[in-house]
C-alpha cells in the first residue's frame, strides 16, 4: 500500500477519517495513532476507544513520546556505551555561553546529569541513535506496527521532518492528515533545521516525498463545520498565489444571524449579550474591553463554536480594510480563530464602517 498525505480544511473530519480507519480496518492490523499535542492525544484516545473494539484498538502516543520510545531508549546504548535513557527534560537546556547560544557537545548536548533527553535536541538525539543502530530503529518499528497514523501534520518542523521521511522508508503503511494553514504550534520552534518548510512552506516538503514517490498527497476542501458565508471568508485569509482550493460547506444548518461582521468595541457587550459568542484574540497582547474576557487562537485550535467574536490587531484591521494580507502565523491563527465557527464571525474594530464587512450595531 502506498503511504498517504490528506491536507484539508479545518472542519474536513481530518482526526475522524483516522478513527474511520481503524475502526473499518482489518482488526488483525497493528496500527500506531501518532500526534503532537496533548489535547490532541486526549481526544484520539476517547474517540478510539468509542469506535473500536478492545481487540484492535490501536496503540496511541504523542510525539515526544515516540520518539523516546521507539527510538531513543532501546538504542541510546549503541551510541553512548552503558547509557540508559531517564527520561524527557522539557524545559532545560544544556551549557550555554553568556550570549545564551547552546555549545555544549557530544553526550552533553542531548543528555542532562540524569540522563534525561533535552527536548530541544531530542529529535537530532533520535537520529543519531538511529545512525548508531544502523537501520535497527526502522526494522523495529515496522516489525511492531503494519500502519503508523500521524495526525496533525503541519505542527513537524526541523529535524522531526526527516524523522518522518525515514518513516517513509519502511514497510509500514505511513498516513498523514493536517491542514498547514492550521500552522499555529511547532514541535521545535527553535529547530534552526528545514525553514525552509515551516508553516505553509511545508507544502514544498510535501512536493519533495511526493516527486521522490515516498508519498501520495490528496487535499480535501470540504467542511461539516462552517456555513458558506464563514469558509469562503476563511480562504480570503491567504494569498491566491498558494493555490488552494475553495472550501465547499457541507453544514446544513443555518440561524438567523449567520456571516461575518464587524463591529465597534463599544457594541462589544451588548453582542455578547445577545448572541453569547466564543471570545477569541491573537494573544495576551491584544487590547480587549474592559471586563471582556478572550481565548488565544492557538489554544481553541481543534474547538467548535455555534458563533465566534474576534478582538482586531492593527494587522487584522488592515486585512479587513485595506486587503493587506496577514502573513505566516499571523495568517494561520486568524485562520484558526474563524474556522471555530459553524455560523458566525464578527470582529471587534475601532471604525467598523471602513471594512467590507457588515456591521452590527445593538439597533440593528
Amino acid at each position: 500500500m502506498t503511504n498517504t498525505a490528506t491536507l484539508a480544511v479545518a472542519g474536513a473530519r481530518k482526526t475522524q477519517s483516522i478513527v474511520d480507519a481503524c475502526a473499518g480496518g482489518d482488526p488483525t492490523t497493528r496500527r500506531l495513532v501518532v500526534t503532537y499535542t496533548l489535547s490532541g492525544q486526549l481526544d484520539l484516545e476517547e474517540r478510539l476507544r468509542a469506535a473500536c473494539p478492545p481487540a484492535s484498538l490501536p496503540e496511541v502516543c504523542g510525539w515526544y513520546a515516540f520518539l523516546l520510545r521507539h527510538w531513543v531508549r532501546p538504542f541510546l546504548p549503541l551510541m553512548y556505551s552503558g547509557k540508559r535513557l531517564g527520561g524527557l527534560n522539557f524545559d532545560g537546556l544544556p551549557r550555554r555561553n553568556s550570549k545564551g547560544i547552546v555549545i555544549a557537545s557530544g553526550e552533553e548536548r542531548f543528555l542532562d546529569g540524569d540522563s534525561r533527553a533535552y527536548k530541544r535536541f531530542l529529535s537530532k538525539l533520535a537520529l543519531d541513535v538511529a545512525d548508531a543502530a544502523d537501520g535497527t530503529v526502522i526494522t523495529r518499528l515496522q516489525r511492531m506496527y503494519d500502519e503508523i497514523y500521524v495526525d496533525e501534520i503541519q505542527d513537524m518542523t526541523g529535524y522531526d521532518l526527516d524523522i518522518l521521511e525515514r518513516l517513509l522508508g519502511s514497510t509500514s503503511v505511513i498516513r498523514m492528515v493536517g491542514d498547514l494553514r492550521q500552522s499555529v504550534f511547532s514541535t521545535n520552534a527553535q529547530d534552526p533545521r528545514h525553514k525552509k518548510y515551516r508553516g505553509l512552506g511545508m507544502l514544498d516538503w510535501f512536493e519533495v516525498q511526493k516527486k521522490a514517490q515516498r508519498l501520495e498527497v490528496h487535499y480535501a476542501s470540504t467542511t461539516w463545520r462552517s456555513v458558506q458565508a464563514v469558509a469562503t471568508f476563511s480562504d480570503s485569509i491567504f494569498d491566491p498565489a498558494l493555490k488552494f482550493q475553495a472550501t465547499e460547506s457541507a453544514q446544513e444548518k443555518s440561524s438567523e444571524h449567520d456571516g461575518v461582521f464587524a463591529l465597534a468595541p463599544e457594541h462589544a457587550a451588548a453582542y455578547i449579550e445577545h448572541y453569547q459568542p466564543f471570545r477569541l484574540r491573537q494573544t495576551i497582547a491584544t487590547a480587549l474591553p474592559q471586563g471582556i474576557t478572550a481565548t488565544n487562537f492557538g489554544i481553541s485550535k481543534g474547538q467548535t463554536h455555534d458563533r465566534v467574536l474576534i478582538f482586531t490587531t492593527k494587522p487584522m484591521r488592515d486585512f479587513l480594510t485595506k486587503g493587506t494580507r496577514l502573513t505566516g502565523e499571523s495568517a494561520c491563527g486568524l485562520y484558526v480563530g474563524v474556522t471555530r465557527a459553524i455560523h458566525s464571525v464578527a470582529f471587534v474594530m475601532p471604525e467598523p464602517d471602513a471594512s467590507y464587512l457588515t456591521v452590527w450595531t445593538p439597533t440593528g
